[in-house]
């Protein structure tokens, strides 16, 4: 049996241990994500029709038809949008590179600034339009908010055509978790993904134009006569020693990675990768799981309610406004116009009594409401939103509740946090690879490293809002203690001494995520701090000397006279 043949053997067991999670995502993606890949749309288990889906058109308007009470998604909505402002806004720079080793000294300035400048053109090659960062990563977090397990993908750009590989290096896009079939080591990290997915004939033969790439017959027939059908293929890549067959070659490369055709199950491509190219991150990683829960899985039975509650108040809201009719026997098939202005012959007795009158079985909407209120809120909550109200609802706070509330709101979505950052920074450490292979490092190179930074790792370090929340509580720790140190330095001015003015400024520079070159360098400083000081000590001197000058100019007189009156002089 062939590599081909393996990975489909592989695929069927691992699609047998997703089996049930695939039930609570449609539930989840029908609840709460309308908008979400008509991939979802699961039928059993046949890979050519169910693993990338049975529907091709816009899933919204089908979904929303189930959907009686809107809460759980716009929740859903802006818990994505709240952590993908609070771990990575588009405009900050929310993550910076360190020198990865616990036991060397600080960086110096000459290294901050390598640092700062390798960051920046990351940032300016991860936002270009054409490298899809911004988009792709938007949809991974949702994908972990919503449904535990958000996939980046990152590929090396080795000559995408009209794209240059210096200006855009890498290119990402965004899995849905449906899509692909995980596996974790030893250590819970994923080290293996098979990904289904279909490309037109078209499609194909330009994703596959690398040397050494063979489309399979069918393939090239259908360029001709249907170059927009689909066909199913399979990405697999596995550690290199689980590669059969393939085990032995490019063992350089850690990753292997295969490329399927499935119906023909014919070997398209055979490479690998330095680093894992599919990153995923969770909300919450299930132990001994690849997948991860949400906190929207945590509230689906509130939610499933809610949808009962709001189908029901929508009923007796019905009713109320248009209510059944009861009519006299023997009038029952006389139809009621009950248009505004309309007329009714015949529907009122010689007494002047209605022959039809509305049936009202007292309903009362208004407790509904608030139950349905208080499932509400229970939704929203699960899904933090009071969090992200709490500056909107209290604008008048001081600096110090400010402070205090962005701490309780680091340590309550830190956690969350942390895992999605993971994610992110397993995709900037590829992006570094990636760019160091191209010689982005090599000597001469714009990025060239100082000589210092030869033989350390570079290491990544998220400084956007959501980690300088987490370090609120040494901000608010600083400023007592300054706040202390003024006090006691009013009848003690020696104790103000203890304090380093320089240390103080740089860390709160760092936890507030602001430029290191809005400092000068430490050269710079010593230099103009040696100049001041070589400054006082003229000004000191000559103030001394004219001081001098002064009280002899003064004291002549007084000795002239003392001279006269011994007779030592002349009057």
């Amino acid at each position: 049996m062939g590599i081909a043949d393996d990975i489909m053997r592989m695929q069927q067991q691992m699609a047998v241990e997703r089996y049930y999670w695939e039930a609570t995502w449609r539930d989840v993606v029908t609840l709460c994500m309308p908008y979400a890949s008509h991939k979802y749309e699961l039928n059993g288990m046949n890979i050519a029709s169910s693993l990338t889906g049975t529907a091709q058109q816009p899933q919204a308007a089908q979904r929303s038809k189930e959907i009686f009470d809107a809460t759980a998604a716009w929740s859903l909505d802006r818990l994505n949008a709240g952590m993908e402002s609070l771990i990575a806004p588009r405009a900050q720079k929310w993550h910076a590179f360190s020198l990865d080793d616990p036991f060397s000294p600080d960086p110096t300035d000459l290294e901050e600034e390598w640092l700062d400048r390798l960051r920046d053109y990351h940032f300016t090659a991860r936002y270009d339009a054409k490298s899809n960062f911004a988009l792709a990563n938007q949809k991974a977090i949702r994908g972990a908010c919503g449904l535990g397990t958000g996939i980046l993908y990152l590929e090396e750009n080795i000559g995408r055509r009209g794209i240059d590989p210096v200006k855009v290096p890498f290119f990402y896009r965004s899995i849905p978790v449906v899509e692909t079939y995980l596996g974790i080591d030893a250590y819970d990290d994923v080290d293996k993904c098979i990904r289904v997915f279909e490309l037109t004939a078209r499609a194909a033969e330009g994703y596959f134009s690398q040397e050494g790439d063979s489309l399979p017959e069918k393939v090239k027939s259908a360029l001709t006569n249907k170059p927009d059908q689909p066909f199913t293929f399979i990405h697999c890549v596995m550690p290199r020693e689980e590669a059969g067959e393939h085990k032995d070659k490019r063992r350089h490369q850690p990753y292997a990675s295969f490329w399927l055709e499935v119906e023909s199950r014919h070997l398209i491509r055979s490479s690998g990768f330095f680093t894992f190219p599919y990153q995923v991150m969770w909300w919450d990683q299930t132990d001994g799981s690849p997948y991860g829960q949400s906190p929207v899985m945590a509230a689906l039975s509130e939610i499933k309610m809610l949808q009962v509650m709001g189908k029901t108040v929508a009923h007796v809201s019905q009713q109320m406004i248009k209510p059944p009719m009861a009519t006299m026997r023997g009038i029952y098939n006389q139809r009621l116009n009950l248009n505004a202005g309309a007329v009714n012959a015949g529907m009122m007795d010689e007494q002047g009594r209605l022959l039809a009158q509305p049936i009202i079985q007292a309903q009362n909407p208004t407790f509904a409401e608030r139950l349905i209120e208080a499932k509400r809120l229970s939704v929203r909550e699960s899904m933090y939103i009071n969090l992200f109200q709490t500056m909107v609802d209290n604008p008048q706070m001081t600096a110090t509740e400010a402070l205090l509330r962005a701490n309780e709101k680091g340590e309550l979505l830190g956690p969350a946090g942390a895992k999605i950052e993971t994610g992110i920074a397993g995709a900037i450490d590829r992006e570094v690879d990636i760019v160091q292979r191209k010689g982005a490092f090599e000597q001469g190179s714009p990025l060239e490293p100082p000589s210092s930074v030869g033989g350390k790792n570079v290491g990544v370090k998220f400084t956007g809002p959501l980690a300088r929340m987490r370090r609120m509580a040494e901000m608010q720790g600083i400023e007592r203690v300054l706040q202390m140190a003024t006090v006691v330095g009013e009848y003690d001015r020696s104790t103000l001494m203890k304090i380093d003015g320089d240390e103080t400024l740089e860390l709160t520079r760092e936890i507030n995520g602001a430029p290191r070159k809005m400092f000068k360098r430490d050269e710079e400083v010593a230099e103009q701090r040696q100049a001041m000081a070589q400054q006082q000590e003229s000004q000191a001197a000559l103030a001394m000397m004219q001081g001098a000058a002064t009280a002899a100019k003064d004291a002549t007189p007084a000795m002239q006279a003392m001279a006269q009156a011994n007779g030592m002089m002349p009057a």
